[in-house]
């Protein structure tokens, strides 16, 4: 897809293409053995805690506040006693509502695997209105794209966030100064908003297809009002502290190339400490899905790796 837009292209912004899978490939094996953990480990038991092998896993429902309303919040872990760094996990936003509901929609075990089997804790919180958490309307809502309100949005996400953050601090087991907001679509954008609340101990944002508005049976490529929303990265940009990676595929059918340029530039020229990562066409999930396929893998581990040495950050990988 072509990219016409004439916006900015500043000279100190990251642009990256993944071009090689079979060294991507490579470097996910050794980190994945270096960083599985050992068959007979032992893990403490608990009626709230289900054994898949590779992690452990908990469920609890917490109160969101601000609101009258709580939601779930899914913990996996490695093995061991910590303190664990960490990352909270949020999930996307699909085009219709029904889809939104379902049950169990967001728990993607072999994703969060390739965190827990690095050493991290993965945090899942399942918003307002999503899934288990249930509820009578969506905390993160923009409502329609003929009167976006994507301030709201942010702001309804960020809650959703932040309580999981705090639940996350209450455990034992975890650092909290060295944890960061992980996102896809929808959870990506919550992500980014929810860093411009400053949350002590965050060390980095990681985007992957970040936006609002998308519709590819609609407008394909192009989120409706995107506008208004590069108005409120640019916005919020300047709140945020910490490094942000920003990753897309060049064929996102959601967020076509003209929509990730102006979304990351306007951004990037209010906070540098922003880098995007564009890999070549995906062929699943209409481009848009690359983090949360297997196929991924390779191509985002290798962005992540890049991003946390471009940047100095401290964190395993």
């Amino acid at each position: 897809m072509k990219d016409d837009n004439k916006g900015s292209d500043p000279s100190n912004a990251k642009v990256i293409a993944v071009k090689s899978r079979s060294a991507a490939v490579a470097l996910l094996l050794l980190i994945a053995v270096a960083w599985m953990p050992s068959a007979s480990a032992k893990w403490p038991p608990n009626p709230r805690m289900r054994d898949t092998r590779v992690m452990r896993e908990t469920e609890d429902r917490i109160a969101v506040p601000s609101t009258n309303a709580s939601i779930i919040v899914r913990s996996f872990r490695p093995a061991g006693t910590g303190p664990f760094p960490w990352i909270v996990l949020s999930h996307g936003t699909a085009p219709d509502a029904e889809s939104n509901r379902r049950p169990g929609h967001f728990r993607n075990v072999k994703l969060i695997a390739e965190w827990v089997n690095r050493g991290y804790a993965v945090f899942v919180p399942v918003r307002r209105g999503y899934g288990e958490s249930g509820g009578d309307r969506f905390g993160d809502s923009y409502g329609t794209c003929a009167r976006p309100d994507f301030l709201g949005a942010g702001e309804g996400a960020a809650l959703d966030l932040l309580a999981t953050v705090a639940f996350a601090k209450g455990q034992l087991d975890v650092d909290p100064r060295r944890w960061m907001l992980v996102g896809q679509s929808a959870g990506a954008f919550a992500s980014i908003y929810a860093a411009s609340k400053q949350p002590a101990g965050l060390v980095a944002v990681l985007a992957f297809s970040p936006g609002r508005g998308g519709d590819p049976d609609k407008r394909r490529g192009e989120p409706c009002a995107s506008d208004q929303l590069a108005s409120l990265f640019g916005k919020i940009a300047l709140k945020v502290r910490v490094p942000v990676l920003w990753f897309y595929a060049q064929d996102d059918e959601y967020i076509g190339p003209r929509v990730q340029k102006l979304w990351f530039d306007s951004f990037h020229l209010a906070n540098p400490q922003s880098d995007l990562v564009v890999v070549p066409p995906f062929l699943r999930a209409r481009g848009h899905g690359v983090f949360p396929a297997p196929e991924g893998v390779p191509l985002w581990t290798s962005a992540v790796g890049s991003f946390f040495a471009s940047r100095s950050i401290s964190m395993p990988f």
